[in-house]
């Protein structure tokens, strides 16, 4: 047996092995259908899928592959220990160390004599990287880095660090190799990734491990990460780790400069500008700009032309229409503007955890509930748009259908911060419809934040109010792959002695109503029967299941927002037809 074959064996049967974490809670048998799903078709042996499934009781369950004449083909899981209602785990196409044979299959669940059945189509191999392994655990901004592998067969790698920057792409050929670059990163610890795509676009599980990146002696600034990146750029919107503990890391890109696109007309902030595919006017629009207010970061600049990356802001009728994809493409140089932000407060808005963290003057100060856009097949533009933005004009009221928005501020042409809207029936205003959505995603692309006061008592008046122009808004995409973390089991929360319809996470919050609150751990307030619900006002971690959930559905791999994706593979299909 060849070495390559060998260890690729060993990794798949690794792979294969890997559990995932089953959110939700036991029921009982009467209440539970036998289902069974697998969350990607085709299956590409070496490329893990997540087959999730549910049983009416606890037990053991075997689940195997069948072909077209009912014939066993793969042992997918045998005697699983399972719980009564949902379960899932990782497989990646394989049995025995071997991948699975192509065709048209049949996964089979079986349980106490009951049955579930989904049809699934097993694909040809993907590729793999193995053996990879870094020259150095340890790096100076600036210097080599030297990665060896192992490439089943040959095709594009590309290495990746922190959420998505590109720092190498190179073609590579099968066997052992190795590839190289000078670690442009800033100081701390990075999660660097490498991919192995072929000629049919089908790429290879991820392979990752962590760089420390230590500051150069020298005061060298660092890049951002990325092929062609002109001059140097301090920690930005475009490098900052997804961290929101690196309070350092994240004040540095809320108060470092924006560049927007501006050409000296009127209400920029309501006109986009058509990102080009090639530096010339007659060339194709690959996204949209909003002017005024969405940063944009600055790969190339030229005399005339210039090449920039962002999010497309493309809206229902924008000129191009690509929702909120990461593009890189070009624009006339004499557009680029560079603006300084409010060097006082700052925001983040997370997708992931539906969050607004406020900044101010260098420190995390307070943390806030949101809602942002929620897709459906229909409006694949209701997805907030990603990046840096500006905060640029108070808007005020106004009505979104028959749902009323107060505080109003603009920072994506129609896409407004706002309070959570309401609905007045008999001169009263009605919140019960959004109120209880937020934390999760749920507006038309707006961020509506909460109106109810927190501990330190800050909403969205306070954000009104306290509105600087040119204040930064931080929108960090909900890459897949990243992950919420789950409390400690003795984490202390607390609850109304008498009125324990809510927990919280602090003892001050407003909605409390009492100097002597009960402590609770978050072990107790994830255990089954507890109907303790997370505070609106102080908005505190969900519960286990809940975050268990999020976190299968944002697993690396996998696809959280199908809607979406399927909506981006008609873009090129709608751009030609504008």
């Amino acid at each position: 047996m060849t070495r390559w074959r060998a260890l690729l064996l060993t990794a798949l049967l690794l792979a294969a092995l890997m559990p995932v974490a089953a959110p939700g809670r036991p029921a009982r048998a009467e209440e539970v259908e036998t289902w069974i799903a697998v969350s990607a078709d085709p299956v590409l042996p070496g490329q893990s899928v997540i087959v999730s499934f549910s049983v009416p009781g606890d037990g053991t369950c075997d689940i195997d592959l069948l072909d077209e004449n009912g014939a066993v083909v793969a042992k997918v899981a045998e005697n699983r220990a399972v719980t009564a209602g949902y379960n899932a785990f990782y497989w990646n196409g394989t049995w025995q160390g071997r991948a699975v044979s192509e065709g048209k299959r049949t996964l089979r669940l079986v349980m106490n004599g009951k049955t579930a059945e989904t049809a699934v189509t097993i694909g040809a191999m993907a590729p793999c990287l193995l053996s990879v392994t870094a020259d150095r655990e340890t790096v100076t901004v600036g210097k080599r880095v030297s990665v060896s592998f192992w490439a089943t067969e040959g095709g594009m790698l590309t290495v990746r660090a922190g959420e998505g920057d590109v720092l190498l792409e190179t073609p590579v050929a099968a066997g052992e190799g190795t590839a190289a670059f000078d670690c442009p990163l800033a100081p701390g610890a990075w999660p660097v990734e490498l991919v192995l795509t072929r000629e049919d676009g089908t790429s290879s599980e991820p392979v990752s491990f962590t760089l420390t990146v230590e500051k150069a002696a020298s005061g060298f600034t660092p890049v951002s990460a990325g092929d062609g990146l002109e001059g140097g750029y301090t920690l930005d919107a475009w490098t900052v780790p997804m961290d929101i503990t690196d309070e350092e890391a994240v004040w540095q890109a809320l108060t470092a400069t924006v560049t927007v696109l501006d050409d000296g007309r009127e209400r920029a902030q309501v006109r986009q500008v058509v990102l080009r595919k090639e530096p010339r006017a007659d060339s194709d629009g690959i996204g949209t700009v909003t002017m005024g207010s969405q940063g944009v970061r600055v790969l190339e600049r030229g005399e005339e032309w210039s090449k920039i990356q962002c999010y497309s802001s493309s809206f229902h009728d924008s000129p191009i229409l690509n929702w909120n994809a990461l593009v890189t493409g070009w624009v006339e140089t004499g557009l680029l503007k560079e603006i300084t932000p409010n060097q006082e407060m700052g925001f983040v808005v997370d997708k992931l955890t539906q969050r607004l963290y406020v900044f101010r003057e260098g420190k995390l100060y307070s943390t806030l509930l949101i809602s942002t856009g929620l897709t459906n097949k229909k409006q694949p533009y209701n997805e907030t748009r990603s990046g840096e933005f500006l905060l640029v004009s108070r808007v005020g009221g106004f009505y979104s259908d028959n749902m009323f928005c107060p505080r109003a501020l603009r920072f994506n042409d129609g896409d407004l911060l706002h309070e959570v809207p309401y609905v007045e029936r008999d001169g009263k205003k009605i919140y019960g419809g959004t109120e209880s959505k937020l934390g999760t995603k749920a507006s038309h692309g707006c961020i509506r934040v909460q109106r109810k006061k927190n501990p330190e008592g800050l909403n969205m008046e306070w954000i009104f109010n306290c509105y600087r122009e040119n204040t930064k808004i931080l929108i960090w995409e909900d890459w897949q792959g990243r992950q919420i973390p789950v409390p400690e089991d003795d984490a202390v929360f607390w609850c109304h002695p008498t009125k324990k319809e809510y927990y919280h996470c602090s003892d001050h919050c407003p909605m409390m109503n009492s100097k002597k609150p009960q402590q609770i751990t978050y072990g107790e307030l994830s255990a089954e029967g507890s109907k303790l619900k997370a505070c609106p006002a102080c908005g505190p971690v969900p519960k286990k299941s809940a975050l268990q959930e999020i976190n299968v559905a944002y697993a690396a791999g996998g696809d959280h927002d199908p809607v979406l994706t399927e909506a981006r593979k008609d873009c090129p299909k709608k751009l030609k037809e504008r």
